[in-house]
């Protein structure tokens, strides 16, 4: 870990920390104080509570949208060491991996992760214009992941445009010392190492959470190195103040792959997913840092006033390289190189008033909130780099006495800063069986934009409001089954990324206004035979109207788009005890996401195209059978035909594919915990992602077999 950055993380966060914690802690010597471990309250698949959807805690027939809980236990059983296999039960969802380092999920035809808030622990793990790499989460660490589907802006702010999704890092809180350590080796030359582990003590608690990496990765020269740590103190100072403290840390150092060209969907001149075409060395380092306090104060019975100020650091060194296509187009490849320093400061605090009432049930909250960030961004220019044609693509054809990364240039940099100042409303009622909630969020988005090699400064100042509502009704209700009807209408908000465009042959700083999504949702939702069976169904219709892009016309001239894309679709889970023995889970989705108006050059107009790798049907089932110490898990994952491209006339259609994953544990007693397992059974040969809007895609993983150790204390 590199002092200066975490100096700089603690500079940062002084001011908040010395505002809210000491005046906490002077409170300490409270002779009222109680002796139980705070933490947040576990959520199980059915029976249990959901946070995530509205910040507070609801059953999973009362949460009025598709929601989706993945379990530590089937996190365990699967062995999931990845987050396409820790998510795989989680119906609509596709993963690509581009070059071995950024990793990202899609789903409901939103083609970027950026497009779903990502928590963890509650914290939002993202960069001043998006989502962080989600790679940098510690999937061997996860206790469990929660999925909101749809927009989620009126409760979260910003970039919660297609749903929410949590990852629980933190471990439960007991009454004795506790922990695990766990010890995985893969294919490629993987080995990881990671242990968590939770301390109570008499007015709170300590939690560890760690681990490190090393992978040769699949492609050869894509070694890759990963470390992370989560440490987090609850502390009671006395009784109304429960005080949270948190830092997350996570580090990763990959060596490129590059992408493989395709002709009618499939790979060319026989090129395998070993193959790296790349320039050899080309790497990329980051750093994610993350300070949070929280702070709950229990005003009275009903009325309660929770804190919550997060500080960020992203530090990324980034060199791209990886740009391989099909000839007779001459291709160098791509290579640019960019140092990024993101930081942010979140402040957010909620008053909240829960009350049972004689006619039900009334669940208030009132925020506000404040986000303040900037980011600084210096990329030198490369010119006359060599170029190189198909199937060997390692030796140039023109420019060959220079550097594969070209003739370097002058450096520009860029500077970007963000205020975003919100006012967020939510009220839930529920009379007899029926809930009604009802939400709204006002942002106001100031923004600037300077680069070094233009005179001029970009700015501007924008303010979106973000309204949600939803109707659930439980109609039929036993002793051992419910069923519930529920339905939605929500959208979302998220300011984009800068731009370039010209202006008298100079390049200045362009700003785009925020994106806006809408969503309308019904579905059905079940719980039956004494919680053995939940499942869900549900039909949506989601406009993204305001999606903004910028296509590159010449060296230095762009035009800019709105994208206007529509999704429909059917989205399915179930999940089924069917004995002490054995479980299964099943998903389905039908997804239909077309562009409503894309001009990407004037006068072209691609309205009415699918969305670029977006599958029509995706379809997942697992079953898990135990028996004594052992237990085995398997699972197959479905998706459907895609088209490589949305810009392009007559686009290539990449095939379906079908991954077959399988594992087996024994345990051995109540500490030790062996197990063995295969993803990609069949070694199917699939593209999984695009990310260069070229006809070239990203190889998904051969077959890997590994093993894990896991001993609980």
């Amino acid at each position: 870990m590199n002092i200066r950055k975490t100096l700089r993380l603690l500079q940062a966060a002084a001011p908040v920390l010395a505002g809210t914690a000491l005046p906490a802690m002077a409170q300490n010597a409270n002779p009222a104080v109680t002796n139980a471990p705070t933490q947040l309250p576990t959520v199980v698949v059915t029976g249990g509570k959901i946070t995530t959807a509205s910040r507070i805690e609801e059953e999973p027939l009362k949460v009025p949208f598709n929601a989706s809980v993945v379990t530590k236990e089937e996190l365990q059983r699967s062995g999931a060491a990845t987050l396409e296999q820790a998510m795989r039960s989680i119906s609509g969802l596709q993963h690509g991996t581009q070059g071995n380092f950024f990793t990202r999920f899609e789903t409901r035809g939103l083609r970027d992760t950026q497009d779903v808030l990502v928590l963890v622990d509650g914290v939002p793990l993202r960069l001043l214009q998006g989502n962080a790499d989600v790679i940098l989460i510690p999937t061997l660490l996860l206790e469990r992941v929660e999925f909101i589907k749809g927009p989620a802006s009126s409760v979260y702010g910003r970039g919660a445009v297609g749903g929410v999704v949590q990852f629980f890092t933190k471990p439960e809180a007991t009454e004795k010392f506790s922990g695990e350590m766990s010890l995985r080796g893969d294919s490629f030359n993987s080995l990881e190492a990671a242990a968590k582990t939770w301390v109570p003590f008499g007015k709170g608690g300590f939690s560890f959470a760690g681990g490190v990496g090393h992978s040769d990765g699949f492609q050869r020269g894509t070694d890759r190195d990963t470390q992370y740590g989560k440490f987090s103190l609850d502390q009671k100072f006395f009784d109304p103040l429960t005080t949270e403290f948190g830092y997350f840390f996570s580090g990763i150092k990959a060596l490129r792959g590059s992408i493989v060209p395709l002709q009618n969907g499939r790979p060319m001149f026989g090129i395998t997913q070993e193959d790296n075409f790349g320039i050899p060395g080309v790497f990329i380092d980051g750093e994610y840092h993350s300070l949070s306090l929280r702070n709950h104060l229990q005003l009275a019975p009903e009325w309660s006033l929770e804190h919550r100020a997060t500080v960020t650091l992203y530090d990324r060194h980034f060199e791209g390289g990886i740009t391989i296509v099909p000839p007779p187009t001459a291709s160098n490849k791509g290579y640019t190189e960019t140092d990024l320093a993101d930081h942010a400061i979140l402040n957010d605090i909620l008053l909240k008033w829960d009350k049972e009432l004689d006619w039900g049930k009334n669940a208030f909250q009132l925020g506000l909130s404040a986000e303040n960030g900037g980011q600084k961004q210096d990329s030198p220019t490369f010119t006359a780099a060599p170029t190189y044609v198909g199937p060997n693509y390692n030796t140039p054809v023109s420019n060959v006495a220079n550097d594969p990364r070209g003739i370097r240039g002058a450096n520009v940099a860029s500077y970007f800063v963000q205020d975003i100042y919100s006012v967020t409303l939510q009220d839930r009622v529920e009379v007899a069986e029926m809930g009604f909630t009802l939400g709204a969020r006002f942002d106001n988005f100031e923004q600037s934009l300077r680069r070094s090699n233009a005179g001029v400064v970009s700015e501007q100042e924008k303010a979106r409001f973000s309204p949600r509502a939803g109707f659930d009704w439980t109609f039929y209700k036993t002793e051992a089954n419910q069923a519930a009807f529920f339905a939605n209408y929500a959208e979302g908000v998220k300011p984009l990324a800068p731009a370039l465009s010209t202006l008298a042959g100079v390049v200045v700083p362009q700003l785009l206004k925020p994106e806006v999504t809408i969503n309308q949702e019904v579905g059905l939702k079940f719980d039956l035979w004494q919680h053995r069976v939940f499942a869900q169904v549900s039909y949506f219709n989601m406009e993204k109207k305001d999606g903004q892009r910028s296509f590159r016309t010449g060296p230095n001239d762009f035009i800019f788009t709105n994208a206007r894309t529509r999704t429909k679709g059917v989205e399915t889970d179930l999940r089924v005890r069917l004995n002490e023995h054995s479980e299964l889970y099943g998903n389905y989705a039908w997804h239909d996401a077309r562009h409503l108006e894309f001009v990407t050059t004037p006068g072209v107009n691609f309205a009415g195209y699918r969305v670029r790798m977006s599958a029509e049907h995706l379809f997942g089932l697992g079953h898990n059978l135990s028996w004594d110490k052992w237990n085995w898990n398997v699972s197959a994952n479905y998706v459907g035909s895609r088209p490589l491209r949305d810009n392009t006339v007559n686009p290539q259609i990449l095939p379906s594919y079908t991954l077959l994953n399988t594992a087996v544990s024994y345990r051995f007693n109540a500490q030790w915990e062996f197990l063995v397992g295969v993803n990609n059974l069949t070694d199917e040969y699939y593209i999984n992602d695009d990310f260069s809007a070229q006809n070239a895609g990203n190889a998904g993983a051969p077959r890997n077999f590994f093993g894990q150790v896991r001993f609980k204390f």
